[in-house]
């Protein structure tokens, strides 16, 4: 009974002292090869020593999601090296983490590390160990975009549905259990390993780690350590859940071992016997045939071998290389050509066969590849600039001397290529880099459409190869000085990648431009690129966070430039991607300086959360901003922020069922401290709690006081009090209260009422003897009456010794004078009727 190891960890701290007993161990009872994957950079030279040391060890190299934070910048670069130097080795172990050990690393991280490393596997036709934990979906996506996987894709210690099995062994995927798969639920196991084709299970240790469950071990599988021995007892379980003798099983998973690891490896071992470098060399796996086709120019006679148990047998042999993996014979073929001028190339899957001399002729850096037997870089240098293979094919079809056609979607990519692959005047008169050049001039660079459609299809990696030859600046100017003529095209550079976006802006506001297209550019590239629903995709939302910090940094400051419902709306979203403290504090200030502009829906930022929690904090900060804000010139903005809290508290109370009574009065407590001194009823504060007492008729007693607990009655309109006076739903206290209050007030109006009729009497008064006054000064004769004094002293005479009084003189003004008094007056008018007689 033969068993192979297919993932363990012998290279572990806590076990790499002992890795030899532990090998002699495990080759006792059977087990033959063991894939010990590496984890991150610090324990690749310990792998490959291993790999060296131990015959029975497949080598395998990759950065395992729970060590991304560690990697150099150059991590990618030294793991190929590894694969370069290593011919006998395997991708692994990589994958995505979603579970409770990986909470504390960048999800967005792990994909950026995830996808190069499969797609090496990929290219390197290797098989590759996966770690995925509640990340299956995306896993599944990015296999389909890369695969499917020949080499096999071996997801280790398997812990998905049975549901999702079909899909990813569709790809290439083999499924390996380990001693974790004995604590899971033993229905869900059976489920799990039924659904698993027959041709596709492999076993494992994960040594040191997840030792088998047995009644003696504790229900953690964690104290005690691990070793690849005891992959028998993962047998023994597997094969009980299967139904399956042990016997089968073994077989069965060593044989579907075999198809991928164990071939590559064996196949891998009699190169480096044979001395030939394997980096020239591709292998194709298909049923019981393994093939390896050779690419290296080199006079090599081809031979039979024969490998059993182990040892190499040569056979000279003219027409191929056969390999006899344990009992089972398999053919492998050699295509040899000591001057073949034959390249094979794969852009991102797509398989190019080109003539090495005819590229060199076009691209210098393809001549001096060639010429110190290098070529094999050029595979590198196509992957580093993320060139796709309709544009690679666009300019093959330029070095084989055919007509192309160049566009704003294809210039920037084929400068780019031209550039580093050095098809220049130099090296050759008809070169790609100068045609391109000159087209970006003519054609792209002349036209502001044209400008912005070039950089718009650009990804990272073709626009760091722009910035590295200078090109970025030459793209910015154009479109800068294109856009300060009219600030209305700002609206057609939301297409671009933020990179180019957030410079081109800072470089327009610096000049005197309109504000206002300014910003609605910037509030259309955040509702096109931050504020789109979320894929889940953890590269998404890295952007998405990027943006929102940008987003924050190019809008102005001043007061009423930009919607209040907008600044709410991205203070929510950078707090829900995790923005810098910069950017959430940039968006609080520019709050709470038009707060008194806001409406009640706007402040929904303080919705609650999946545990039903308001932001409360949040809110305060933002009034404590705005109350401190020394341009805050009148009493109407406090008004209407006041007014704007007591509508917030009412929506919260109607609309939120789940609302908990802390919550609401920790709301409350702000509307009345925001309306104190500033309304002059707190009425809007009375139908909020009435709403959320409606809302929850099930509260207690206490909870209700709770509730109204800053309910002031004593602020409360005369309708207001009427109202609570006869709702049932208030606490008995509060209508208490509330009926003091409007006694209290009944007696107020009637004493301002009595007060009234006093001050209306004395004022009477005090209007008749002014009047008096003014009928006194009337009296006073005239000054060119004088002259006539002497013609009616005889009436003035009579008239001054009657006894006069105020009264009197009003009454007489009136014509109210008795019979007997009425001398006076009927001389004067005597004397006035006999004048004009005269006259």
């Amino acid at each position: 009974m033969k068993l192979f190891d297919a993932h363990c960890h012998l290279q572990d701290k806590r076990v790499i002292d002992k890795a030899s007993q532990l090998i002699s161990a495990a080759l006792a009872v059977g087990v033959t090869n063991f894939a010990v994957n590496g984890t991150s950079e610090k324990d690749w030279n310990l792998v490959k020593e291993m790999g060296e040391t131990y015959p029975s060890v497949v080598p395998c190299f990759g950065l395992h999601p729970w060590f991304i934070a560690d990697r150099s910048p150059h991590w990618f670069k030294t793991l190929k090296k590894f694969f370069e130097t290593t011919p006998t080795a395997a991708v692994g172990e990589i994958g995505l983490d979603k579970g409770p050990l990986a909470g504390g690393i960048d999800y967005s991280d792990q994909l950026v590390v995830f996808r190069p490393q499969l797609e090496l596997a990929k290219e390197l036709n290797k098989p590759v160990a996966v770690h995925c934990i509640d990340a299956f979906d995306d896993l599944l996506e990015i296999m389909r975009s890369i695969g499917p996987f020949p080499a096999g894709v071996i997801l280790h210690s398997f812990n998905g549905s049975a549901e999702v099995v079909p899909k990813l062994a569709e790809l290439g995927a083999y499924f390996s259990f380990s001693g974790w798969f004995t604590y899971i639920d033993e229905k869900i196991a059976r489920k799990t390993l039924k659904s698993i084709p027959s041709d596709r299970l492999l076993l494992e240790t994960d040594s040191p780690d997840g030792l088998p469950k047995s009644d003696e071990s504790s229900s953690d599988p964690k104290p005690t350590l691990n070793e690849p021995a005891n992959i028998l007892a993962v047998l023994d379980y597997v094969a009980n859940l299967s139904n399956m003798k042990k016997e089968e099983l073994a077989e069965l998973s060593y044989v579907n071992s075999a198809k991928r690891e164990r071939d590559v490896f064996i196949i891998a071992k009699l190169l480096v016997a044979l001395e030939i470098d394997s980096t020239f060399l591709s292998f194709q796996t298909s049923n019981d045939a393994l093939c390896c086709s050779r690419r290296k120019i080199q006079p090599v006679l081809s031979i039979d071998y024969t490998m059993t148990g182990g040892s190499i047998d040569a056979k000279p042999n003219h027409d191929s290389i056969a390999l006899v993996l344990v009992s089972t014979q398999r053919e492998l073929s050699e295509m040899l050509n000591s001057k073949s001028q034959d390249l094979d190339l794969y852009v991102k899957g797509v398989h190019f066969h080109l003539n090495k001399e005819t590229l060199a002729k076009r691209s210098a850096k393809v001549t001096t590849l060639l010429e110190s037997n290098k070529l094999h870089e050029l595979r590198w240098i196509i992957r580093d600039m993320d060139i796709n293979p309709s544009i690679f094919h666009l300019v093959t079809r330029f070095c084989y001397g055919y007509k192309i056609e160049l566009s704003a979607d294809n210039i920037v990519s084929v400068l780019c290529i031209a550039y580093y692959l050095e098809m220049s005047d130099d090296h050759s008169s008809n070169n790609l880099l100068n045609k391109a050049v000159t087209f970006l001039e003519q054609r792209v660079l002349m036209s502001w459409s044209e400008t912005v459609k070039a950089l718009c299809i650009c990804s990272d990696k073709i626009l760091d190869k722009l910035a590295n030859v200078g090109l970025i600046e030459v793209f910015l100017d154009s479109l800068i000085e294109k856009a300060l003529n009219d600030t209305r095209l700002l609206q057609d550079l939301i297409t671009l990648p933020l990179r180019l976006y957030e410079p081109l802006i800072l470089e327009v506001s610096k000049h005197n431009v309109s504000l206002e297209n300014l910003v609605a550019s910037v509030c259309n590239y955040a509702n096109r690129w931050v504020f789109e629903k979320d894929s889940g995709d953890g590269s998404v939302s890295r952007n998405k966070r990027e943006g929102i910090e940008a987003v924050e940094r190019l809008l102005p400051h001043q007061r009423g430039t930009i919607s209040s419902g907008f600044l709410f709306k991205s203070l929510k979203e950078s707090i829900f991607l995790g923005a810098c403290s910069d950017c959430r504090k940039g968006f609080e200030v520019r709050i709470s300086n038009q707060l008194d502009m806001a409406r009640a829906k706007d402040l929904q930022i303080l919705s609650p959360t999946e545990d039903g929690s308001y932001d409360i904090e949040l809110l305060k900060t933002i009034l404590k901003s705005f109350y401190s804000n020394d341009s805050v010139p009148d009493l109407s903005r406090f008004v209407s922020v006041a007014r704007m809290l007591e509508e917030f508290l009412l929506e919260a109370a109607a609309s939120d069922a789940g609302l908990r009574v802390g919550t609401f009065k920790e709301l409350a407590e702000i509307a009345v401290a925001a309306s104190c001194d500033v309304l002059s009823y707190s009425d809007g504060i009375y139908r909020a709690i009435d709403v959320y007492l409606e809302r929850h008729r099930d509260l207690i007693e206490s909870e209700k006081m709770e509730a109204c607990r800053f309910l002031h009655c004593k602020k409360l309109s005369p309708e207001a009090c009427e109202h609570a006076s006869k709702n049932e739903k208030l606490p008995l206290r509060i209508v208490m209260q509330v009926l003091f209050v409007s006694q209290m007030q009944i007696r107020d109006k009637v004493a301002r009422e009595m007060k009234g009729v006093v001050e209306r009497t004395e004022n009477q008064v005090d209007e008749v003897e002014s009047m008096s006054k003014k009928l006194l000064k009337l009296e006073i004769e005239p000054d060119y009456m004088k002259k006539r004094k002497i013609e009616n002293l005889e009436c003035v005479v009579h008239c001054e010794k009657k006894k006069t009084s105020v009264w009197r003189e009003v009454k007489r003004k009136f014509g109210c004078m008795t019979s007997s008094t009425m001398d006076a007056c009927s001389c004067h008018i005597k004397k006035r009727k006999t004048y004009h007689s005269y006259k």
